[in-house]
């Protein structure tokens, strides 16, 4: 699901949104995500001499050499051509929000540096705007765009070959962490390696925010584990007829989807209704569909 219907839902929005607010909130969401990205690379990257990953840290070496170049400027001109490759073979929607996270990006981290105290200690501050850099890509990601750089080439990559869409960013980074420790020294490199770590786990973090999970129930009373889960958990279930190979007895197979914070408690009503019941825990990447059953 979408930060946006997250956040729908906790507020009680319920149903469809209108198309205008659901874009005025993507592109709010956006631009919060630009200025979260501004701020980790001025007050706490660069000023600690550490890298951001892909383009941004070969605009950062840009910067660092031509003080006159800003980041952000370099930062859109780099993905002037990958803009346009993304166009060609991505997805329209994809590209129009990935092509307005780079202008903001590009125009915040130009002229917007907080004025603030920091940490002195250049771990701390590689930690930091790793989490804040992760943040800001990850928010991107979760409404349906990127920021741009070797995020559009790993997966023109992947469109065109069916490789993984991950070596295009590995190969990109460890580029970076090289360069890093030639300009500012084997130090900095290194914080540069933790910040983009931390930045990766707040990414991954964010794309398994309540993450989602199924269950296949195989259970000799359906109807009572259905009814018990629909209304403890408020979520409905598919119910399947199938019969045991060994014992050639009928069985009802229950598809249900939920998050995986519902699991301990979805174990506890089959087992209380049913202890010989049989259950599998599969990973689900995305749910289309009403994935909450409507309070009656």
């Amino acid at each position: 699901m979408r930060v946006y219907d997250d956040v729908r839902r906790m507020v009680g929005m319920r149903g469809a949104s209108h198309p205008v607010l659901d874009w005025t909130w993507r592109i709010a969401v956006i631009l919060f995500s630009d200025l979260v990205g501004a701020v980790a690379v001025n007050n706490f990257l660069t000023p600690a001499h550490i890298l951001a990953g892909g383009v941004t840290g070969v605009a950062q070496i840009l910067h660092h050499y031509v003080p006159a170049l800003g980041v952000g400027t370099m930062y859109f001109v780099f993905n002037i051509p990958l803009f346009i490759l993304g166009y060609r073979y991505l997805g329209r929607r994809f590209i129009f929000q990935t092509g307005i996270a780079i202008l903001g990006f590009s125009a915040l981290a130009d002229f917007v540096r907080l004025h603030f105290s920091t940490p002195t200690d250049p771990l701390l501050m590689g930690l930091y705007g790793g989490v804040l850099t992760g943040l800001s890509s990850g928010l991107v990601i979760r409404v349906g765009g990127s920021m741009g750089g070797t995020d559009i080439v790993s997966l023109v990559v992947h469109r065109l070959t069916g490789r993984n869409i991950g070596s295009v960013s590995f190969v990109m980074n460890a580029a970076i962490v090289l360069l890093s420790m030639l300009v500012f020294g084997v130090p900095a490199g290194l914080y540069t390696l933790v910040s983009m770590y931390a930045a990766s786990r707040v990414v991954s973090g964010l794309m398994h925010f309540q993450q989602r999970k199924t269950a296949l129930i195989v259970t000799s009373k359906p109807s009572e584990v259905a009814s018990a889960i629909g209304q403890r958990l408020v979520r409905g279930s598919t119910v399947m007829r199938a019969y045991g190979a060994y014992t050639q007895r009928e069985r009802g197979v229950l598809l249900c989807a939920m998050t995986h914070l519902e699991i301990a408690d979805l174990k506890e009503i089959v087992q209380a209704l049913d202890p010989d019941a049989f259950i599998t825990i599969l990973d689900t990447t995305e749910v289309i569909g009403r994935f909450r059953k409507s309070a009656p």
